[in-house]
């Protein structure tokens, strides 16, 4: 498995020769609007450009998309992508979206054998973006689990709290990689729209031998949890040796 963090959730994973991008959010540093009523909303999104060219960036097998935020699906990515490249939504909602900005290949993921491109098999996973009423207004996300007979288990949460749901797809699949997303995102006046340190925490107690990505940080305005911070975290708790926390454009082979 060839992975590569791009920027935030969007991802490059080589997966049984796969060319896989997810959530991809493509446009220029500053091309959107702040995230109002949270941390740094003087400043907009995303907050770093492109670690690569964004050429390198449009030629995937398969696009991944666990849901519809402009954070993972924006109007660059919308509008620079084939057309003619499977895409994976997370439900018929979602798909009729992408349908309508012309891509032709759009199906829900569920519990399936993808091939063409190739023989993988993927599942949709539950995922709760925040809690209470933030939760509703956030609305439905997912992630996604990848397996192939030559290719460690790959988990990708998606954006998610720490709940029970979580943990059962963790004892179910026993993923070896699992990509958090963990810069505890928030909302002044709501609980945490992903995990933070301690949700990353319960996921390596959960299955101790598994290596965590972490995504989904310092990208966006309202990040509350630091790359520095989780690593001294991680340190202090003692899975420092299980967890990498990539800069953009980081490539590693799993």
């Amino acid at each position: 498995m060839h992975f590569r963090l791009i920027r935030n959730a969007t991802c490059q994973i080589e997966y049984a020769g796969v060319r896989i991008l997810t959530d991809p959010m493509l446009g220029e540093k500053g091309s959107q609007k702040s995230f109002p009523n949270s941390p740094r909303q003087e400043l907009f999104n995303p907050l770093a450009e492109l670690p690569v060219p964004l050429e390198d960036l449009l030629d995937p097998d398969m696009i991944i998309v666990t849901h519809l935020h402009r954070d993972h699906f924006d109007k660059a990515a919308a509008g620079l992508l084939p057309k003619d490249r499977l895409v994976l939504a997370q439900n018929e909602k979602d798909a009729a979206k992408i349908r309508d900005w012309g891509f032709q290949k759009v199906e829900i993921i569920g519990d399936q054998q993808v091939k063409p491109p190739g023989d993988i098999h993927l599942i949709r996973t539950e995922a709760q973006h925040s809690s209470g009423e933030m939760a509703r207004l956030s609305g439905p996300a997912c992630g996604v689990v990848l397996q192939h007979p030559e290719e460690k288990t790959l988990y990708l949460t998606g954006d998610t709290i720490w709940y029970r749901e979580v943990e059962q797809t963790l004892q179910k699949y026993q993923p070896e990689v699992i990509a958090v997303s963990c810069g505890e995102n928030v909302v002044y006046g709501a609980d945490p729209l992903i995990m933070g340190r301690e949700g990353v925490k319960q996921i390596h107690r959960t299955v101790p031998d598994a290596l965590l990505i972490a995504c989904h940080m310092e990208s966006l305005n309202h990040w509350v949890l630091s790359k520095k911070e989780l690593r001294e975290y991680a340190m202090a708790q003692g899975f420092s040796d299980q967890l990498i926390i990539p800069d953009d454009g980081e490539c590693m082979e799993l």
